[in-house]
């Protein structure tokens, strides 16, 4: 069964129009998106192709804490970890079939679970996502999602409403998320045992300061890194746990990083 990433979500503490108006002073180019009118939060948007960036906010504190989505509890749970990088999503179109296997390997799983946003036209978005938990350890793994629409349907519905643009610093693919980790071929072992996925041979991340695994995924990667010295791996860690706390994109002529709402993305051109 395929999985596809879909999106890295980044929990911010002001409103997402703010946050994505700092994403925009970096270059990129991000829209607002819309309400969660029963979770009580917002968002903004960046995409890369289909991939993209969801800037996640309370808007409505009391709602909330009242949800039983566990994403948002989890919104709820960080805030005393401040801004940055919350969980990613993986995307399919055999969610119950996923269902049924994870359960079967001895994940707690919450759902599917139905969602809708209302954009700001009134119009209104539609998926289910499938929450999981691994109660034999403290790694958080991502939640799946299933879209309505097709790939080429959104494809299509979200270009012709510029939410799919050219970004004006030129980037292009979100090349991979980082996740912090503190045993690299424990972490390893269980992501591969969720989701039976190929790892790559392990590496050094002198810029990391981490040991790491790659897991390649139309997409998307994801890259499980565990600190071996002062870094922004061993930062991470310490301050947010075992969380997704950096982000590789693509498409630039020259490297550049942004801090950008307590989460690091880095900006590397295309070989």
């Amino acid at each position: 069964m395929r999985l596809t990433f879909d999106h890295l979500v980044h929990f911010v503490q002001r409103t997402p129009q703010e946050a994505s108006e700092q994403f925009c002073q970096a270059g990129f180019h991000a829209v607002a998106g819309g309400r969660h009118a029963s979770w009580g939060t917002w968002n903004s948007l960046s995409y890369f192709g289909l991939s993209y960036v969801e800037f996640l906010a309370i808007e409505n504190k009391e709602l909330a804490r009242q949800s039983d989505n566990p994403l948002v509890r989890q919104c709820i749970e960080d805030e005393k970890k401040g801004e940055g990088f919350g969980q990613i999503a993986l995307r399919t179109n055999e969610l119950d079939a996923w269902a049924e296997r994870l359960r079967s390997q001895g994940l707690q799983v919450t759902g599917p679970v139905a969602g809708s946003r209302t954009r700001d036209d009134g119009t209104t978005l539609r998926w289910r996502m499938l929450f999981l938990e691994d109660a034999t350890s403290a790694l958080l793994p991502p939640f799946l999602i299933e879209w309505s629409q097709t790939d080429e349907e959104r494809t299509e519905d979200l270009t012709n409403r510029g939410i799919i643009e050219a970004h004006p610093n030129g980037a292009a693919h979100l090349d991979s998320v980082c996740y912090a980790v503190t045993d690299l071929e424990e972490a390893t072992a269980r992501w591969q045992s969720w989701f039976g996925w190929k790892k790559s041979e392990k590496f050094y991340d002198k810029e990391l300061g981490a040991i790491c695994h790659v897991f390649e995924l139309p997409g998307g990667n994801v890259v499980l890194c565990q600190p071996t010295e002062e870094g922004l791996a061993q930062s991470a860690l310490q301050n947010r746990g075992q969380r997704p706390f950096f982000a590789r994109v693509s498409g630039l002529e020259k490297e550049s990083e942004s801090k950008i709402c307590g989460g690091t993305y880095f900006l590397t051109a295309l070989e």
